[in-house]
């Protein structure tokens, strides 16, 4: 996947971000006057793995895709990852950044994996281009504290103790709240159609946050499960049952 996406002519585009930090990315044009998927990975994550399978349905049936280094990732500036706080105002921007770019004639797609997922859910209650038909979301957590919590919790580390100081230690060098919205919040309101996806076995964000974000997204929506998929994997999985959730979904 990492060579193919290597060996594939892209273009490398950045912006500004609302609080000063360049982010950049590579765009891939396979079709003229296509649609644009834009796509985020998940924390310490790369595009060439988390969005694999996305960019593969996106080479192969001619939809044009926008592969983001999350701020404090990759070429991307920034001290602090931030868990969807602040990347989901980077999700916007890019939108707008691609609804400017390519027009009100092409529809755009904001597809995440992990925190990416969350942050582009939680982007949606900020008001994005009316050119966003859809959101795509694999393996997204509820809310940031929660799966700190949890991942605490799976470390054996005193959890109400371990999140204060996590807690604290936003606030004072990240400058955020990471109570300030969660993607479980934003879904209530959602009006943009979305695509909730999941690995059965997933050892990292539980199963049951995709079971509350589905049950409470106002819009329209539909889930697939994939088997045997573990955290950020059910594409390399099972890219068959992936590849066809997707462009089901797409095509509606």
């Amino acid at each position: 996947g990492v060579e193919d996406m290597d060996n594939t002519p892209g273009e490398d585009v950045s912006i500004i971000s609302r609080d000063g930090c360049m982010l950049c990315g590579r765009l891939y044009v396979f079709r003229k006057k296509a649609p644009l998927m834009i796509f985020f990975h998940g924390y310490h994550g790369v595009p060439a793995w988390d969005g694999y399978g996305f960019f593969k349905i996106c080479k192969k049936h001619g939809i044009n895709i926008l592969m983001v280094d999350q701020r404090a990732h990759g070429k991307s500036r920034g001290r602090f990852i931030t868990f969807g706080i602040r990347e989901r105002y980077d999700c916007k921007q890019w939108a707008e950044y691609a609804a400017q770019r390519f027009g009100e004639k092409t529809d755009i797609f904001l597809a995440g994996v992990s925190m990416g997922a969350a942050s582009v859910l939680m982007s949606s209650e900020l008001g994005l281009p009316q050119t966003v038909k859809a959101l795509l979301a694999d393996c997204g957590y509820s809310e940031p504290a929660a799966i700190l919590k949890e991942t605490v919790r799976k470390m054996g580390l005193p959890v109400r103790l371990t999140y204060a100081l996590i807690s604290l230690g936003a606030r004072v060098f990240g400058h955020i709240d990471l109570e300030e919205t969660t993607a479980l919040s934003a879904v209530k309101s959602l009006q943009i159609p979305v695509l909730f996806l999941h690995g059965k076995q997933d050892s990292i964000v539980s199963l049951t946050m995709s079971d509350a974000l589905y049950e409470s997204s106002a819009s329209q929506k539909e889930r697939v499960v994939i088997e045997g998929a573990d955290h950020a994997n059910s594409a390399m999985t099972d890219f068959e049952a992936y590849e066809k959730a997707v462009l089901r979904f797409l095509c509606q």
